[in-house]
């Protein structure tokens, strides 16, 4: 059974905030107070003093001075302060998506810990506390923070040393504190309690074929243009007329994009069309602007309207008319090109349209409240979380992760075939790789029949 996690609580007729620990050898109590109760700095207090409370087995800490708005200001500028202005600076740099999702990431757990800290005070062994909390994750947080895995431990480290090293450079902050934070050294493989990360391996094409009635042409023609180009979906969805370079003379189509994953490095990248996948995009390319966006949202909606409206069989003199019943100003709208992250969500959704689970983890209707009689609705996830219960919502998850894949999968199964067909420097050149260490060790799939006809004849 778990152990109970100290609260935060108010003591009766205070304001202040205070939580208890006990120590795991004296069993020695003790009250920590942890400032205005309510406010984000005794919250912040908080979780620090528990992590460290953790990190020493449960041993007592020293007991800390709690920062209220009404106390002093600390000297310098604060941890949350920094990490805001790096920010502002990292989005006008223009870093690809995926790059920021993992900085706000990283950024936000050092704010929750250390936000009220002044800056010139953070030292390795406040970035190990931190880095001990990603190993070790928090289930009690809403969505829950799984524990992290070891290679994104250490990469969001040297996110995070990368913040100081910046706000060193605009003198923000003494020299000296990144020169201290350079010194840690990073996670090693068996040595510690990250758990290592499960590789990503080519995804099986009748997974890929049994999603195709469940997305649109257009979600479509990208997965083929993955596995025909092996490009990263992000570098695929911002695809114009105008990227593309059709006047060559061997027959094969390029794209230099000016945003991908190594822009940053002053990397550059050729993505080839072939025949097929130029097949593939000619059917966009038809009465479009050469700045529009081949991939959009946007018209694959309208499409799926059309078709919603070509199987309506009430007359048209009946019910609703066509748009009546639309938005002016919607929540949400699609937009004109699919990002990596709205590319993936597309393909996760057809997934568990093609793979539905089991009719006992499957998602219920229940009656909607409304003018009509026996009116249907689907329940809400938190309904349905709360009717499978925590037994039966591990196994729906357990049943999403061997019947659901991702688009970088895509890239794997396309780097294995070139490898297989046409060698490791073909599969290189096409997967964008200045070096082949990473498409021999990670994308490419060793063919392994080779080495069994050899150990069948000298084995």
């Amino acid at each position: 059974m778990p152990r109970k996690t100290p609260s935060y609580r108010s003591r009766a007729g205070y304001d202040q905030a205070l939580v208890t620990l006990t120590d795991s050898v004296t069993k020695q109590r003790r009250d920590y107070w942890l400032g205005l109760y309510g406010s984000p700095e005794s919250r912040e207090l908080y979780h620090r003093l528990l992590r460290e409370w953790e990190a020493n087995g449960r041993r007592l800490p020293e007991p800390p001075e709690a920062v209220g708005p009404g106390g002093a200001e600390p000297a310098g500028i604060t941890i949350a302060e920094m990490v805001h202005a790096y920010w502002a600076w990292a989005k006008s740099m223009r870093y690809c998506q995926a790059e920021l999702s993992k900085l706000k990431v990283g950024g936000r757990l050092l704010r929750r810990f250390y936000g009220s800290t002044p800056a010139a005070a953070f030292g390795p062994k406040k970035m190990r506390l931190l880095r001990e909390e990603m190993v070790r994750g928090d289930l009690s947080e809403d969505p829950p923070r799984q524990p992290w895995a070891r290679p994104y431990v250490n990469a969001q480290v040297r996110r995070l040393r990368s913040v100081f090293k910046w706000a060193a450079g605009q003198e923000m902050i003494p020299a000296a504190v990144y020169d201290q934070l350079r010194m840690m050294e990073p996670l090693k493989l068996g040595r510690t309690e990250a758990h290592e990360p499960a590789p990503v391996t080519p995804v099986p094409m009748e997974m890929v074929e049994a999603i195709k009635p469940y997305v649109s042409r257009q979600v479509w023609a990208l997965i083929q243009l993955q596995l025909h180009t092996g490009a990263r979906g992000g570098e695929l969805c911002g695809l114009r007329p105008i990227d593309l370079n059709m006047d060559n003379d061997a027959g094969v189509w390029t794209c230099t994009p000016t945003e991908h994953k190594t822009a940053h490095r002053g990397k550059h990248r050729t993505i080839y069309f072939g025949p097929q996948a130029q097949a593939v995009i000619r059917p966009f390319l038809q009465d479009r602007p050469v700045n529009a966006y081949l991939f959009s949202p946007a018209e694959a909606e309208a499409e799926r309207q059309e078709a919603r409206h070509a199987r309506r069989r009430t007359p048209a003199s009946c019910g609703n008319r066509v748009g009546s019943n639309r938005r002016e100003r919607p929540a949400k709208a699609a937009g004109d090109h699919y990002t990596a992250a709205s590319y993936g969500r597309a393909i996760q959704y057809a997934c568990d349209e093609a793979f539905p689970p089991p009719e006992e983890l499957a998602r219920a209707k229940v009656p909607a409240r409304g003018r009509k009689k026996r009116a249907m609705r689907w329940e809400t996830e938190q309904e349905w979380k709360a009717r499978l219960g925590p037994a039966k919502w591990e196994k729906l998850k357990a049943w999403r992760r061997e019947h659901r894949w991702h688009p970088h999968q895509l890239r794997h199964a396309a780097g294995t075939r070139i490898r297989r067909e046409f060698g490791l420097e073909a599969a290189q050149i096409a997967l964008g790789h200045s070096s082949a260490l990473i498409t021999d060790a990670v994308y490419a799939e060793r063919d392994l029949t080779k080495v069994m006809e050899v150990m069948k004849k000298i084995g």
